[in-house]
C-alpha cells in the first residue's frame, strides 16, 4: 500500500507539474484572449473527465473489493454502462457543440466541441482500467498508468509548435486524445498476467447491468457536483464576465488553484477500496484507523501546499505569467482553500461510502449542490467578477465540507486524531507568515520565477520538518514502519 500510495502520489504531481508545462507554454505563447479559450475547452474536458472517471472507477473499486460477485461480470456490467454514458457525453459536445459555443458566447469554440467528443472515449474506456487496478489493490499498476498519461500530455508541445501552428487549441486536443491511447495499450499490456487473478477472485453470482447502472450513477451523480464546482465556475466567467481578458486571467488562478484537489485524490482513490475491505470483513475499527493515517497525512503534506498558493497569490501569478494577472490574486487565494475543501469533501464521501449501507447522504449532498451551486456562481460572476465568483465557490466547498464531515462523524466517528488538529493550527500560523513573505517579496519586486520555487520548497521543507520534530507529522522512518491495517495513534 505504501508504495502504491507514494507513487499516485507522483502520478498526481506529475499531472499538474505537466500541467503547468502546457499551461505556461499556452499562456506565454497566446494572447490572454485566446488563452481564455484554451481554458474554456480544458474546462469542458476537465469537466466530463471528472465525471466519466470516479462513477465508473469507484464503482469497479468497491465491488471488486468487496467480493460479492463475480469480478468479470462486475467488470463487464459497469464497462457496458460507462459505454452509454460516453454515448451521452460524445453526443452533447458534438452535436451539441453550437448551442454550447453560442451559451459560452464564443462561436469559434463549436469545431473544437466537436473535436473534444472524442476525447471522451478515449478518457471514459482509460479509467476502467484504473478502476480494475484499484479494485485487485493493484494501486502500483494503477499509478503506473497514471504516470504515463500526463508525461505523454507533453505531445502538445511539439504538436503546437510544429504541426497545429495555425490551432495550438486543436494540438492540444489531439495531444490529449494520444496520451489517453498510450495509456489504454499499456493498461491492457499490464492486466496480461493477471488473468488468472481475475478468474480465481470471482466470488459469487454475475452482476447485473442494472446493478452496475445504479452503483456507477451513484458516484457518478456525486462526481457532477464535484465536477461541476470545480470546473463550471470557468465556463461561466467565459459567458458572463467582461472583458474577454478576465477569462484568461481566471484560467492562470484555476490553473493553480486545483492541485489541492488532484493531491488530495491520491488518497481518495485509495481510501474506498482498503476501507471497504476492512468494513467487510467487519474490522471497523481497522478501517477508521486507516482514515485516521491518510487524514493525518493529508492535514501534514498536502494542507501547507494550498496554504502556500493562498497566501503567496500574487506573487506566484505575476511570476508565472505577467503582471497583467495579479487581477486574478484573490481569486487564486480563495480557489486554492476551495479545491483543497473540495478534496476533503470527496475524502470523507468515500470512507462514509464504505461505512454506510448506501449513498445516500452523497445523493442528497449533491442535488443540493447542483441546485444551489450553479444559480448562486452565475450571479455572483455578473455581480462581482472574477473575485466573486472564487469567493463563492470557497464558500459552497465549506459548507459541502463541513457537512460531510459530520456525516462520517456520526457513521464511523471523527476522522482527525488529536495531532491532526495540532497540524491545522500550525497551518493558520502557515498562512499568517506566509502573507508577510509575500507582501516583502511584493515589495522587493522578486518576479522570477524560479526564485519563487525555492521560496515556497524552503517553507514547505521548514514546516513539515518543524511538524516531524514536534512529533505531530509521522517521519520518513515512521511511515516505513508503518503497516496499513494497524490502528493509529490518537
Amino acid at each position: 500500500m505504501k508504495k502504491g500510495l507514494a507513487l499516485n502520489l507522483v502520478s498526481n504531481i506529475l499531472f499538474f507539474v505537466t500541467g503547468f508545462v502546457i499551461h505556461y507554454f499556452m499562456g506565454n505563447t497566446l494572447p490572454a484572449a485566446e488563452y481564455g479559450i484554451v481554458g474554456t475547452i480544458m474546462t469542458v474536458l476537465d469537466l466530463e473527465y471528472l465525471f466519466l472517471s470516479n462513477g465508473a472507477r469507484q464503482a469497479l473499486s468497491k465491488e471488486i473489493s468487496l467480493h460479492r460477485h463475480n469480478t468479470l461480470s462486475v467488470i463487464g456490467m459497469t464497462t457496458l454502462f460507462q459505454l452509454v454514458i460516453i454515448a451521452v457525453f460524445f453526443c452533447l459536445d458534438f452535436f451539441g457543440s453550437p448551442w454550447l459555443s453560442s451559451v459560452l458566447n464564443d462561436l469559434s469554440l463549436d469545431f473544437y466541441l466537436k473535436v473534444a467528443a472524442f476525447l471522451i472515449i478515449a478518457n471514459g474506456l482509460n479509467v476502467i482500467l484504473l478502476g480494475i487496478n484499484d479494485g485487485l489493490h493493484h494501486f502500483v499498476q494503477g499509478a503506473i498508468i497514471n504516470t504515463v498519461y500526463p508525461i505523454a500530455k507533453l505531445l502538445t508541445i511539439p504538436f503546437v509548435m510544429f504541426i497545429f501552428t495555425d490551432r495550438p487549441v486543436l494540438g492540444l486536443e489531439v495531444a490529449y486524445i494520444s496520451a489517453n491511447l498510450i495509456s489504454i495499450l499499456l493498461g491492457l499490456i499490464m492486466l496480461v498476467p493477471y488473468r488468472g487473478e481475475l478468474r480465481e477472485r470471482n466470488a459469487g453470482g454475475a452482476w447485473s447491468f442494472g446493478a452496475a447502472a445504479k452503483n456507477t450513477l451513484s458516484f457518478s451523480f456525486f462526481f457532477i457536483m464535484v465536477s461541476l464546482v470545480l470546473s463550471v465556475d470557468t465556463l461561466v466567467v467565459k459567458a458572463v464576465v467582461e472583458p474577454a481578458e478576465m477569462a484568461g486571467y481566471y484560467t492562470g488562478a484555476v490553473n493553480f488553484g486545483k492541485i489541492p484537489y488532484y493531491l488530495c485524490n491520491a488518497f481518495c482513490t485509495m481510501i474506498l477500496p482498503l476501507v471497504a475491505r476492512l468494513v467487510g470483513k467487519g474490522e471497523r475499527g481497522k478501517a477508521m484507523a486507516q482514515v485516521h493515517d491518510f487524514m493525518m497525512l493529508i492535514v501534514a503534506f498536502v494542507l501547507p501546499i494550498a496554504v502556500v498558493l493562498s497566501s503567496t497569490s500574487s506573487v506566484l501569478l505575476v511570476s508565472f505569467y505577467s503582471s497583467d494577472y495579479a487581477v486574478a490574486a484573490d481569486a487564486l487565494s480563495c480557489l486554492a482553500m476551495s479545491s483543497f475543501f473540495m478534496g476533503l469533501t470527496v475524502f470523507f464521501n468515500m470512507a462514509l461510502t464504505s461505512f454506510a449501507a448506501s449513498n445516500r447522504f452523497s445523493d442528497i449532498l449533491s442535488i443540493a449542490s447542483l441546485v444551489i451551486d450553479i444559480p448562486v456562481f452565475i450571479v455572483s460572476a455578473r455581480h462581482g467578477g472574477i473575485t466573486a465568483i472564487a469567493v463563492t465557490s470557497m464558500a459552497c466547498t465549506a459548507v459541502a465540507m463541513v457537512l460531510s464531515l459530520v456525516a462520517l462523524w456520526r457513521a464511523a466517528g471523527s476522522p482527525f486524531t488529536r495531532k491532526a488538529g495540532y497540524a491545522l493550527a500550525a497551518n493558520m500560523a502557515l498562512w499568517v507568515v506566509m502573507r508577510f513573505v509575500a507582501r516583502a517579496m511584493t515589495a522587493a519586486s522578486v518576479t522570477n520565477l524560479l526564485l519563487v520555487i525555492c521560496v515556497y520548497g524552503m517553507a514547505y521543507l521548514v514546516f513539515v520538518g518543524v511538524l516531524m520534530a514536534c512529533h505531530v507529522a509521522p517521519s520518513p522512518k515512521e511511515l516505513q514502519k508503518s503497516r496499513v491495517e494497524t490502528p493509529s495513534e490518537s
